[in-house]
């Protein structure tokens, strides 16, 4: 997914959230964790991941 795609995500549950009384907090979460995911798994910034997590 690319980051309008996440955001897309993000209004839409967040709007679904809010006109079904659920909870908000919860649908803000879920779509972080979702885009944490696809961060630690993006393969364009792996090599440069890897000499961060060496330095460190």
């Amino acid at each position: 997914m690319n980051a309008e795609q996440f955001l897309s995500l993000a209004e839409t549950l967040r709007s679904y959230a809010q006109h079904s009384g659920r909870d908000l907090n919860a649908a803000n979460l879920f779509v972080h964790e979702m885009l944490m995911r696809a961060v630690r798994c993006d393969p364009v910034d792996e090599p440069k991941r890897r000499e961060a997590l060496q330095a460190a």
